[in-house]
């Protein structure tokens, strides 16, 4: 029988039907490839036939070829292999033949460029060159073994350079992971990253209700397929994903700064209790322990069974905390169906080199440039999900109530409205006013999608 998208992907068998499904939908999608290394390949199309003859033989990783990966990881210490994955623009599809007749997702369709929604102050005046020009197609190549990764990519960019190939290389972007001493993903700021995934795989869903993970009786993070896929238009008998891409930069010497003075001038907090200050930022403490469970012990691996039904005043996890801001988890006017149903399934990767303690992992330097996070996400809707969150509540000042203040870490725009600070800890009586903004800058994006295999083969 044909596969359900409306509810999360039982992949604890896998009879017939489900493999075909997985063998025509790309890697990652799903799951995160889980890959150390990335390299990002932008390209412009100079020869269109060549081009499709390209990616018609292109070996792209599928969601069968990682499943099967993953179980022999399992069974015999196999580690995956590298990871090939392709995205297309609108005008790449033009470029094709396959022009905006098949998609009606506005959003994609004119290109993040035009997008003064999720714009910094609304225009591209912050992009880096290299990605102010035009996309056609972007690969993704990732691997564990950076030299291996690189010698890859290196061929394929020498196979570029000449003067008969399909592609121009625009850029290439490298990734790479860092993890804290219990081997949890962090950003550039020192935060535990990317802990509250929507999960459409049941043995995630089974793992994540397991008492080592906290359960999901307060928090379900399960979702639809449908969240993710949409019907591909060019082969309709399987699925693909719009991709959204976005180069963040992070200036690390600045916000510590702030944060410093936010915990010591600000709200004049003493000790230990100086963390709380950047928990309130961020919504977790840079261990990923959420500020809404301040007074509960944790270790690994984060909790995200939590939500903010005893937090209704903010005065633990402020309303624009930033985690706060980007989930609320029911406490929307929307309600929790809605909140999660705007959640994307996020894939992103830091970039830049940074010097980590040997024994703590914590981070020794801050830079004010050069690094970042690669922001990657998949979903079905670019305007429901992405392009809503971002502007709607992430950039909204008056969101989920007025006068709240944008968000402090991924917020954009001009607003000047102050942030409301507790100083102390569940206690709303005393409040504090401080403007914490500015530490994020947009270097790039674009919207893409991504075909299926069987697409590709329509190309």
């Amino acid at each position: 029988m044909p596969i359900d998208i409306t509810i999360p992907f039982d992949d604890v068998e896998l009879d017939d039907e489900k493999k075909i499904f997985l063998s025509s939908l790309q890697a990652n999608i799903l799951k995160g490839h889980g890959r150390e290394h990335v390299a990002l390949l932008f390209l412009k199309i100079k020869n269109t036939n060549d081009a499709k003859f390209f990616l018609r033989d292109y070996p792209v990783t599928s969601s069968l070829d990682q499943f099967n990966e993953i179980e022999a990881f399992k069974k015999h210490g196999i580690p995956g292999g590298v990871v090939r994955l392709v995205f297309i623009t609108q005008a790449g599809l033009d470029e094709f033949g396959h022009g905006g007749k098949f998609f009606d997702e506005q959003p994609f369709a004119a290109s993040m460029s035009n997008d003064k929604l999720v714009l910094d102050d609304g225009t591209t005046a912050s992009w880096q060159s290299e990605l102010s020009q035009p996309v056609h197609v972007l690969l993704l190549i990732a691997y564990h073994d950076q030299a291996v990764l690189a010698n890859t990519v290196g061929d394929l960019v020498s196979d570029f350079c000449i003067s008969v190939s399909p592609f121009e290389v625009l850029y290439v972007q490298e990734g790479k992971a860092y993890r804290n001493s219990d081997g949890e993903g962090i950003e550039h700021f020192g935060y535990v990253d990317g802990r509250s995934q929507p999960l459409m795989l049941k043995t995630q869903i089974d793992a994540e209700n397991s008492v080592r993970r906290g359960g999901i009786k307060k928090y379900d993070p399960s979702a639809p397929l449908s969240q993710f896929l949409i019907v591909d238009p060019l082969s309709p008998a399987d699925f693909g994903s719009y991709f959204v891409f976005r180069k963040l930069e992070q200036n690390v010497l600045d916000f510590k700064q702030a944060e410093d003075n936010l915990a010591e001038k600000v709200l004049e907090l003493e000790g230990a209790d100086k963390e709380r200050a950047g928990a309130m930022v961020v919504g977790r403490f840079e261990d990923g322990t959420p500020i809404t469970l301040n007074d509960e012990e944790f270790g690994a691996p984060v909790i995200n069974n939590f939500d903010y039904g005893q937090d209704s005043s903010g005065a633990k996890c402020p309303f624009h905390g930033h985690i706060r801001k980007s989930n609320p988890r029911g406490s929307s006017p929307g309600g929790l169906e809605f909140d999660k149903s705007v959640q994307m399934a996020r894939r992103g990767i830091t970039y830049g080199t940074r010097l980590q303690h040997p024994d703590t992992k914590e981070f020794i330097d801050a830079p004010q440039r050069g690094v970042g996070l690669l922001f990657m996400s998949y979903q079905a809707s670019i305007a429901r999900q992405f392009q809503f969150m971002q502007s709607r509540w992430v950039n909204n000042p008056d969101f989920p109530h007025a006068g709240i203040g944008i968000d402090p870490i991924i917020g954009q725009g001009a607003s000047k409205i102050d942030q409301t600070w507790f100083p102390n800890y569940d206690k709303p009586a005393s409040t504090v006013k401080s403007l914490f903004k500015g530490f994020v800058s947009l270097k790039g994006g674009e919207y893409f999608f991504t075909p299926s295999l069987n697409g590709l083969k329509t190309i």
